[in-house]
């Protein structure tokens, strides 16, 4: 039996924000041949439960980066962040302007004035970063609010940050220097694990949270050996997923460190790039 550790985001969801039919069917095919196929990505548990359900799928999920691992509704582990820690990161973030959300067990809990931020935010970037487009800035503000589980709430007061057992906190920002600042306050502490899924982005969780942690635990639970651990990804929060898997599969629109890692490349995700890997990369 293989342990099969898919990420979301450019790899197997399409830019739509669906996993495919193609996808579906690969990834049913090593059900049955008996692979236990895991979802492992930093988006919230409750969101990633809605897209397997949309997609009639059943897998092991690794949320938010590996911060929590459920199956068959049963709760394997979970990494809470302290309500200090979370506090902190927080007050940093505001002081700097930052849009920011907190992965709880009920949810992901974000002000309701975040999209005016983003949309404010992408306005004054615009005119001096011609790196991307309106048009992609306005797609990722619109991936964001199409979340599943979103709860919009009008303080950070409503937010309890010890009750609400937050496992993540995600900073997003168009304004690259105000993401060099926060991560120069960001990376000395040692009470945190930073990752990120592409510049944009801050993702911070418990210091024992990683994709690689997690794909550990999974298979420990299973009784699966290193050498038949796969992982597919794309980017580098991937990496220390790759770091425990015998095969690593980069997709075509990976980052260059994670293809520099990969034992395969598989194609693009939008061209259905986890299906071909599914079916021609993995030993029987």
């Amino acid at each position: 039996m293989k342990l099969i550790a898919i990420d979301l985001d450019g790899t197997l969801l399409s830019r739509t924000g669906v996993i495919t039919e193609a996808n579906q069917e690969a990834i049913r095919r090593r059900q049955a041949k008996g692979d236990l196929v895991s979802i492992s990505s930093g988006r919230s548990i409750h969101d990633i439960e809605e897209l397997l359900k949309r997609s009639d799928l059943s897998c092991p999920i690794l949320s938010g980066n590996g911060a929590i691992a459920f199956y068959e509704n049963e709760r394997i582990y979970y990494h809470a962040l302290p309500k200090d820690v979370v506090q902190e990161l927080w007050d940093v973030a505001h002081e700097h302007g930052a849009y920011v959300e907190f992965y709880t067990n009920a949810g992901v809990k974000v002000l309701r004035s975040g999209t005016d931020l983003l949309k404010g935010e992408l306005d004054e970037v615009l005119p001096h970063d011609q790196s991307f487009s309106r048009e992609w800035g306005e797609r990722e503000i619109e991936i964001q609010n199409e979340q599943f589980g979103l709860t919009y709430v009008d303080a950070i007061e409503d937010i309890d940050f010890e009750a609400d057992e937050v496992y993540k906190v995600f900073v997003y920002s168009f304004d690259r220097r105000k993401l060099h600042e926060l991560r120069k306050l960001y990376e000395p502490r040692t009470d945190i694990l930073i990752t990120t899924a592409g510049w944009t982005k801050i993702e911070i969780g418990h210091p024992n949270a990683s994709k690689g942690m997690a794909l550990t635990q999974l298979a420990e639970h299973h009784n699966i050996p290193q050498s038949d651990i796969v992982a597919i990804g794309d980017n580098l929060n991937d990496i220390s997923m790759f770091e425990v898997a015998e095969t690593r599969i980069a997709m075509g629109n990976a980052v260059d460190p994670l293809k520099d890692i990969s034992t395969h490349i598989t194609k693009d995700v939008e061209a259905d790039g986890v299906a071909y890997a599914l079916d021609h990369y993995i030993d029987n």
